[in-house]
């Protein structure tokens, strides 16, 4: 309970002291013995309502503040609770009647009644309604220059400089020359395009305040921006000769520098002064974001890239637990190839701190960069079920259970994910493409073919699908002539794949066409000499074509690329194909 509302409930304790007493005393004057219920029952549903705002029971205590109301219909604390209560709930022209009743009813210019409606004016863009009541807010205490401030941004709003500057000039009277004044009144000049007005509103303030450099900056920064290339030159270059202590002051020079000079070299020295100052005037989140948006360029300019890591360095001596920046030197270190560390970094810290989703996401893409299977295994299954949803982490983490063999998490992955995808149809495709393949692995091949056919339906020259699924249905001899039909387009789509030119003679070999198959087969050494499959796919086609010797040769020269086939070595000693 505020010490406002504690007041209120003391003042009102204390009519209800006063009224039982002035009741003893006059027993006989029925008027004042009516006037004193009046008020008691006026308390009694207040201070109920109070008691269920506190218990958060914000529906009875509207119910019970209305009560009070319908009592005495001219005390703004019931009016201002209840307002309150909307305003909270999201409920603002509700929250705007109520809350013009208290300050309507407010015999003691209360300030939380006028600050409430200001802000139900504001929510609903009633902005020329605040005026009176800022200007009530001045007159109360004249010595609130953020009442000034305010108003002049409602003059601003509704494009009325000559007004702001009206009460910026007025409070001006008040407090003297002040930055918060002075800057607001460039800004209204600026507006109203006047130049000349805004620098001197800059040039007064520098002279009131000689020491403070920021302002000499400011004025500098001014002339620069409006294209006075002689007078902001003339600015900075006795700024640089004075002794500089804030951060910001530094960061203007720097930014001077990198706009007029040639090479990088005085606004790194200047900025890297920026960072290695004290004060807190340059906040963290600004340098993180000076060197973010420093990052492409560095990617294509080794002198940046080192200078880079020097402010980093000065960043992290400062700030040395940070997550953002953790993920920014990864971003520095993957420029220089040197992922291996990173990883080890960025998993140091998951193991400690899961909270980050852009550490996460960055070490993912690591262990994928890496083609660490393993570690992109473990990482995007922890990562999914933090995040879970996130499309990008389950894209990681299907294709890392698919390459682990883990199917089954692949196809429950995959349903989970296709939720996510709807909006992204390629995704959706992509994934459920590595479902077809997971569910054939698993020798659930009904719902395999149902994917599959799925995907055609969607897209029916994806490759990937064709290439799959009419070369596992060769391979469990089921459909073959659409097998045929489905290899058939997929040579015609890709005529140059050694992957797909097998499937095609494979399938072939299937349908009996082994003369058409044994033509692909050797089309796709031809491209491919170096992989086992082909060999031991072609010596089956030799030897299914009576080509005997030929056959064993093509099955030992598989054996050669490929030793631990132990089924290859099964069909070279008994020189005979094994199913």
């Amino acid at each position: 309970m505020t010490f406002r509302k504690i007041l209120l409930l003391s003042v009102l304790l204390l009519s209800l002291t006063a009224g039982y007493s002035q009741k003893k005393a006059q027993k006989s004057d029925k008027k004042a013995t009516t006037e004193k219920a009046f008020d008691f029952n006026f308390s009694f549903y207040f201070l109920e309502g109070n008691k269920n705002k506190n218990l958060g029971d914000y529906e009875n205590a509207i119910k019970n503040y209305t009560r009070a109301l319908t009592i005495d219909n001219t005390q703004p604390a019931a009016y201002y609770e209840i307002a309150t209560i909307l305003f909270a709930s999201g409920d603002y022209q509700a929250a705007q009647t109520y809350a013009e009743k208290a300050v309507q009813y407010d015999k003691t210019n209360n300030i939380a009644y006028v600050d409430l409606l200001i802000y139900t004016y504001e929510y609903s863009n009633q902005l020329e309604k605040t005026i009176p009541l800022y200007r009530k807010l001045i007159s109360a205490n004249p010595n609130n220059i953020e009442n000034y401030y305010e108003l002049a941004k409602v003059y601003q709003n509704l494009k009325k400089p000559k007004d702001a500057i009206k009460v910026l000039d007025q409070a001006e009277t008040q407090f003297g020359i002040t930055d918060i004044v002075s800057v607001q009144k460039e800004i209204m000049y600026e507006q109203m395009g006047n130049i000349n007005k805004s620098f001197e509103e800059m040039k007064r303030l520098r002279d009131a305040y000689p020491t403070n450099l920021r302002y000499k900056a400011m004025l500098a920064e001014a002339y620069f921006q409006n294209k006075k290339l002689d007078l902001a030159k003339t600015e900075f270059s006795e700024l640089e000769k004075m002794d500089i202590d804030e951060g910001l002051v530094y960061l203007s020079l720097a930014e001077y520098h990198r706009t007029t000079d040639a090479q990088y070299y005085n606004y790194f020295s200047l900025l890297e002064k920026a960072f290695n100052c004290e004060d807190e005037s340059l906040s963290y989140e600004l340098k993180m974001q000076i060197l973010n948006q420093l990052l492409p360029i560095a990617r294509t300019d080794d002198y940046i890239k080192v200078q880079m890591k020097r402010l980093v360095a000065i960043v992290e001596k400062q700030y040395p637990s940070d997550i953002a920046l953790t993920a920014l030197k990864a971003d520095i270190a993957m420029m220089n190839n040197d992922y291996k560390s990173v990883q080890q970094n960025l998993s140091e810290i998951v193991a400690e701190d899961k909270s980050s989703f852009e550490i996460w996401e960055h070490l993912i893409s690591i262990d994928y960069h890496l083609q660490d299977y393993d570690n992109l295994y473990l990482h995007s299954k922890e990562a999914a079920e933090l995040f879970p949803n996130v499309l990008s982490v389950y894209q990681y983490y299907v294709v890392a259970a698919y390459l682990k063999k883990e199917f089954k998490e692949v196809v429950e992955a995959v349903d989970y994910a296709s939720m996510l995808s709807v909006d992204n149809q390629q995704v959706m495709i992509d994934l459920l493409s590595m479902q077809g393949d997971a569910y054939n692995a698993l020798k659930n091949y009904h719902k395999a073919d149902s994917v599959y056919e799925y995907i055609l339906f969607k897209d029916s020259d994806f490759e990937s699908v064709l290439n799959n699924y009419s070369y596992n249905l060769a391979v469990r001899g089921e459909n073959l002539a659409k097998a045929l039909e489905m290899s058939t387009h997929l040579v015609e789509l890709n005529p140059s794949s050694p992957t797909f030119l097998d499937t095609h003679a494979w399938v072939l070999y299937k349908n009996g066409k082994l003369d058409e198959a044994l033509k692909f087969m050797n089309d796709a050494i031809a491209k491919d000499n170096n992989n086992a499959v082909y060999y031991e796919h072609r010596g089956d086609i030799k030897f299914s074509l009576g080509k005997k010797d030929e056959a064993l040769s093509d099955w030992e020269k598989s054996l050669e690329i490929n030793p631990d086939n132990s089924k290859m070595e099964e069909k070279i000693s008994k020189k005979s194909l094994v199913e």
